[in-house]
């Protein structure tokens, strides 16, 4: 549950400075000497990951000067990595009497605690921590360790703004992520729970009813939710767009593109700043073999929306279709920047450079497409298993390697 960093926060801590070092009186410059001697050897055991030989290098510190906090706190980081919680938390306790507000020795005495099992305490030292630290590894258990104790206390509200926290700066930090999609999951459910308690005919319950027969790839019962939640509530926003998306997830056929543009078209008679209703009525146009048209929509979108690399990529891939790679390659680029995990866009940037002679950079690029769609299709796989069948909303966009000549 609580799964530790290892050697690179005890690093962190080995090297803090908890004050500035004083001057040593002429007489005392012997000790000062042995007491530098001790610490080099412990720096040379933190380097060969010996936490016990360090240890007893900062021990001999904390005898030679007990007053010396660096080498307290020290002393209780390499007990913290030997598993014995409560030996560390008394030598940081004994650090903090002296100076309460040291944030890294705070929030470690609070991780000691969640592993004595003493919750109230550890909650209380890592929320009041926790904003007091810097960017890093150390920052990132603190505040896993700080979600997991508001989780299982109930408290998902807590939880959600620790993870808005740590999810900045640890963009593909598996931990983080869990704990992420852990804590939005169950704050959904219990809001869905609450709307189905509270309206259970409501438009927007029909909708969100909709909207989870949509993500079990259901698109045809989902249409008719859809479709009743407009009879509640004609003026309901958002219900004609996504009722587009679920047409298109049911069929590609020309009278399922002709409703779908009706939907997204009434999508963006409501909310003329639409951008993915835009991006939708370019995919049908793409479907259609209107490339020119799409582009039209796609650059809107864009224009809409600048940082939607899924409307880059397939303005980009239009641009492939009119024969115009250098117009194409902007808008690639683009959504390689904007999502590196984007299969597509990186089979197509390497089309491009194709296109344009630069071989090296489109094998790269279709290097990295392959690695991509790999480790899509083995998720597709885990989610077919696990949850009896899952869909995309859009698994082959035009013009993407699936639905385009090799």
């Amino acid at each position: 549950m609580y799964k530790l960093l290892g050697k690179r926060i005890g690093l962190l801590l080995a090297m803090l400075t908890l004050a500035a070092p004083g001057l040593w009186p002429q007489a005392d410059l012997s000790k000062a000497s042995e007491i530098q001697a001790h610490l080099q050897k412990a720096q040379e055991a933190l380097r060969s990951n010996d936490f016990a030989a360090a240890e007893r290098e900062f021990r001999a510190v904390v005898t030679l000067d007990p007053n010396d906090l660096d080498a307290r706190a020290n002393v209780g980081v390499m007990r913290f990595f030997q598993n014995d919680w409560a030996g560390a938390a008394a030598q940081f306790r004994k650090v903090l009497e002296v100076q309460p507000k040291v944030w890294k020795v705070q929030a470690s005495l609070g991780m000691c605690e969640v592993r004595l099992g003493h919750v109230a305490e550890a909650r209380n030292l890592l929320q009041t921590a926790l904003p007091h630290l810097t960017n890093g590894p150390f920052e990132t258990q603190a505040g896993l360790d700080l979600a997991e104790i508001d989780y299982q206390l109930g408290d998902l509200d807590g939880a959600a703004e620790v993870v808005r926290i740590l999810l900045p700066n640890n963009p593909t930090n598996v931990d983080v992520l869990y704990t992420t999609a852990r804590v939005y999951a169950d704050l959904a459910n219990r809001s869905r729970d609450a709307l189905l308690l509270t309206a259970p005919e409501s438009g927007r319950t029909h909708q969100l009813m909709a909207e989870v027969l949509i993500n079990r790839g259901d698109s045809h019962t989902a249409m008719v939710q859809y479709r009743k939640a407009l009879e509640v509530d004609p003026r309901l926003r958002g219900v004609h767009y996504e009722l587009g998306e679920a047409i298109l997830q049911g069929s590609r056929q020309a009278p399922a593109l002709e409703a779908a543009e009706n939907e997204f078209r009434t999508a963006l008679a409501e909310n003329p700043g639409d951008a993915n209703a835009e991006y939708w009525l370019g995919i049908i146009y793409s479907l259609r073999g209107d490339y020119q048209t799409a582009i039209e929509h796609y650059s809107r979108s864009v224009q809409l929306s600048p940082n939607d690399a899924y409307a880059h990529q397939a303005l980009g891939a239009a641009w492939i279709r009119l024969r115009k790679p250098e117009k194409a390659l902007e808008h690639l680029l683009a959504a390689t920047r904007l999502d590196p995990l984007y299969p597509a866009a990186h089979y197509q940037l390497g089309t491009v450079y194709r296109q344009l002679g630069r071989e090296s950079d489109a094998r790269v690029e279709l290097a990295a497409f392959e690695k991509l769609e790999k480790a899509r299709k083995e998720t597709s796989q885990v989610y077919s298993r696990t949850r009896g069948g899952f869909s995309d909303i859009d698994p082959n966009p035009p013009d993407t390697p699936n639905n385009q000549p090799q």
